[in-house]
């Protein structure tokens, strides 16, 4: 299978990997340089609830390390495979005093061996290192309970996706952007709940039409002593094509464990995912993830008070 070197760039913003470790650095400077000496003690079962909770209110730096397999009709789909990582900090605003709060998410992806089918030569290339179009939400959010232990969480805002990508395979090169809601209950043993966004392609270097759903179940079953079985897949359903080519649903089941390294909870977590259904041509078969989170303190959290 042929390598592609990452020399050129797409049509987007960023042409080489520096200017994306800049900005990344900058994001651990924000969130990292405040110790978290002064937060309230919390319990590892309580940490990990909190960071299983969308509308949870601690800070924390996302290592997703994922590893996926793929299958379809089309020449040798069932023998690709790719690895990616995603960086997602987690990035909560209190607002007011009831609780409510500003949550940004942004997920920087870099793919390591991108599987693309050239139609041309009627076989697949491997991507080699790029990173690709960044993702983010952005809602307004918060916790309702009823007890101390049990309630409603929901939040309410947008999504939208960059143009980032610097290989011209793997880039959408188009503003996407659109309303994105969740929701869900608490409970003693643990949450479950939904999410919900679609986006529009609102500009770019790409015309095509554009329209995109995204909708993510999660859940967290908590065991005692930090430890959650826990899992939040993602479907997708692309609105402007055929039948048999716009659902990706998988299925997916993880355990993870919240501890204290240190004086800073870390959760690391694994997961596994099957696809159930995805499109016909070439979509994903089975998806592992590895997910390293240290929680930190945001050190902007005041900036809406």
């Amino acid at each position: 299978m042929k390598k592609k070197s990452i020399i050129r760039c797409a049509d987007g913003w960023f042409c080489h990997f520096p200017k994306t470790a800049v900005a990344i650095n900058l994001a651990l400077a924000m969130v990292t340089s405040v110790s978290l000496a002064d937060e309230p003690a919390k319990s590892a079962d309580e940490i990990a609830k909190e960071l299983s909770n969308p509308a949870g209110s601690l800070a924390s730096l996302n290592f997703n390390l994922q590893y996926q397999t793929f299958k379809g009709d089309l020449p040798d789909a069932d023998d690709q495979h790719s690895w990616s990582m995603i960086f997602q900090p987690t990035l909560p605003f209190p607002v007011g005093d009831q609780g409510r709060k500003f949550i940004f998410r942004p997920a920087v992806p870099v793919l390591f061996d991108q599987p693309v089918f050239d139609a041309g030569k009627g076989s697949f290339d491997d991507a080699d290192l790029a990173l690709g179009d960044i993702t983010f939400d952005l809602v307004y959010a918060g916790n309702d309970m009823k007890t101390k232990k049990t309630g409603y969480l929901w939040g309410v805002g947008g999504a939208g996706t960059l143009p980032t990508a610097t290989d011209a395979d793997v880039a959408g090169k188009q503003w996407r952007l659109g309303p994105e809601l969740f929701g869900g209950v608490i409970r003693e043993w643990g949450l479950v709940g939904g999410l919900v966004s679609n986006q529009w392609n609102i500009g770019g270097w790409d015309d095509a039409s554009y329209s995109v759903m995204t909708a993510q179940y999660f859940y967290a079953y908590g065991l005692g002593k930090g430890w959650q079985i826990t899992s939040s897949p993602v479907i997708t359903y692309n609105w402007h094509a055929d039948s048999d080519q716009a659902l990706t649903l998988p299925l997916g089941i993880g355990v993870s464990k919240t501890t204290k390294l240190g004086e800073k909870p870390w959760k690391f977590a694994a997961q596994v995912q099957y696809f159930v259904e995805q499109p016909d041509a070439f979509g994903p078969d089975w998806l592992l993830k590895f997910t390293v989170t240290p929680v930190v303190q945001n050190k902007l959290a005041g900036l809406f008070k």
